[in-house]
């Protein structure tokens, strides 16, 4: 009977506790937006507490060990692309107020990991880069080095190169060749304008092909022919000296 007991008891916490935690969920978007407001107000205090709190209250949910434990694959990327871009905001808001405060160095390095993980191979990954090449820009950072690091890894982590994928598909050796060809590029300032400029643009591109196949299959092949012969003529020099 005392066994019976205390499972009822535990059956009914259980149900307890997902009802908060259900109650939780539904108001996590008024707790962000309470600490947007904080954040835009100065007060980083009630910012980092209620920042901290909706990121708490998705790692319970998606039953991940900690805030810093939350990935973009807990995550529907067709229903949820707007809260991850939502979440990849709070890590940089929480970055920036953490990079202030040489004890909380580890939390900002943490939060800056999250933020490049929610930023690469997503459709929002060039404004995310442009938010934090602006701030690098204008703000005096402690952790400089590792704010502009972030910045180079949105791009050296991503494994999209569209039009190349699109025309030679994710596995082939050319396309492997051209994302080597990426990271070479990225060493160089030019070279990242370039690659910044290819991301903005390239997407749309294949959005058009996508939806006008004809238009694709005209432009397509020509393209392939380009792509092959700079692979197989340009390309290894390059990368032969990296």
């Amino acid at each position: 009977m005392t066994s019976l007991t205390n499972k009822a008891k535990l059956t009914r916490e259980e149900r307890e506790r997902k009802l908060i935690l259900k109650h939780k969920f539904e108001n996590r978007i008024t707790i962000a937006k309470f600490g947007k407001e904080s954040f835009d107000l100065g007060d980083y205090g009630n910012a980092v507490k209620k920042y901290t709190e909706y990121l708490e209250i998705q790692a319970e949910v998606l039953d991940c060990k900690d805030i810093y434990s939350l990935s973009t694959d807990k995550f529907n990327p067709k229903t949820d692309l707007t809260e991850m871009l939502m979440i990849s905001h709070i890590y940089f808001e929480l970055a920036r107020i953490y990079d202030s405060s040489d004890k909380f160095h580890d939390e900002a390095k943490r939060c800056l990991d999250r933020f490049v993980h929610f930023s690469a191979n997503q459709p929002y990954q060039v404004v995310n880069s442009e938010l934090i090449r602006k701030y690098v820009k204008k703000s005096r950072l402690k952790l400089m080095g590792d704010f502009q690091n972030a910045y180079h890894q949105i791009y050296i982590q991503s494994k999209k190169c569209f039009v190349v994928t699109h025309c030679y598909g994710e596995t082939h050796q050319i396309t492997q060749d051209f994302r080597s060809f990426k990271e070479w590029m990225l060493d160089y300032s030019l070279g990242h304008k370039f690659v910044q400029y290819y991301y903005a643009f390239s997407p749309k591109l294949i959005k058009t092909c996508e939806e006008y196949p004809r238009i694709s299959s005209f432009f397509i092949l020509p393209i392939k022919f380009s792509l092959r012969m700079v692979a197989k003529f340009i390309l290894p020099h390059i990368l032969k000296s990296c």
